[in-house]
C-alpha cells in the first residue's frame, strides 16, 4: 500500500475518536490524536503539560499569566506568544509523523498542514445535539445539561482553533473529501462509508 494520510475533524461527542481508532486498525496504519501532542513535546522541547492546557484552544482566550507565570517555557521572554508556540509545535509534529508514513490524524488541523500531500483524504464528522449529549453523558458521567454546555464550549474553541490557524472554516463542507452525520450512519457505518470512499478513490487499498 502507498502512502495515504487520513485527517479526521469532527465536532465533540461525535465519535470522531472511536472512528478514526477503527479505520487506523482496519488499514493497518498509526493513529494519532491526544498522542500527537507527545511527539510535539518531545521534538519542540516544550512541557507536556504545557501544551494539554493549550490543545486545539483559540489563542485569545489564553491568559497571558502563563507567560509570565512559566518563563522557562517561552525561551526567557515573551516576545513569542505562548499560543503561537504551542501551535507550532503542534504543526510540527504533525509534519512529523507524516513524514514517517501512512496514519489517521484527528484534530489539530492536520487536514489543512498536509494540504500538499498527494494522497490525503480529509474527514469532517459530526452529529446531532441529542446523540452527542447521550455519547458525552455515558462517556463522563455528567447530566444532560452539563454535556450540551461542554458540547458547546469545545465545539467553539475547536472552531476558534482551527479558523485561527488555517484561514478556513471549520467543519465547512469545500474543506474536506467527506462530511459524515454520525448520528445518521452510526460509528460502524461511518467507518464502512469512509473505507468504502477511501477504495473507490485509491485502489491499492481493496
Amino acid at each position: 500500500m502507498d502512502k495515504i494520510m487520513i485527517t479526521i475533524g469532527r465536532q465533540f461527542g461525535s465519535g470522531g475518536r472511536e472512528i478514526g481508532k477503527k479505520i487506523a486498525r482496519e488499514l493497518e496504519i498509526p493513529y494519532y490524536d491526544k498522542e500527537l501532542l507527545a511527539v510535539a513535546a518531545k521534538e519542540s522541547g516544550l512541557a507536556l503539560d504545557f501544551l494539554q492546557d493549550m490543545d486545539e484552544k483559540h489563542p485569545h482566550s489564553l491568559l497571558y499569566s502563563l507567560c509570565v507565570g512559566r518563563p522557562n517555557l517561552v525561551l526567557g521572554n515573551c516576545n513569542i506568544s505562548v499560543e503561537r508556540m504551542a501551535s507550532k509545535a503542534q504543526r510540527e509534529a504533525v509534519l512529523h509523523v507524516a513524514g514517517q508514513g501512512s496514519c489517521v490524524i484527528v484534530g489539530r488541523g492536520a487536514d489543512y498542514i498536509l494540504r500538499n500531500e498527494t494522497r490525503l483524504f480529509r474527514v469532517f464528522v459530526s452529529a446531532g445535539m441529542d446523540f452527542r449529549i447521550q455519547r458525552v453523558v455515558k462517556r463522563d458521567g455528567i447530566t444532560e445539561d452539563e454535556a450540551r454546555d461542554r458540547i458547546r464550549s469545545m465545539d467553539k474553541a475547536r472552531s476558534a482553533y482551527y479558523n485561527f490557524n488555517t484561514e478556513q472554516k471549520w467543519g465547512a463542507a469545500q474543506n474536506y473529501d467527506l462530511c459524515l452525520n454520525v448520528s445518521q450512519w452510526g460509528t460502524d457505518g461511518s467507518v464502512e462509508l469512509i473505507l468504502r470512499a477511501l477504495r473507490q478513490v485509491y485502489l491499492d487499498l481493496c
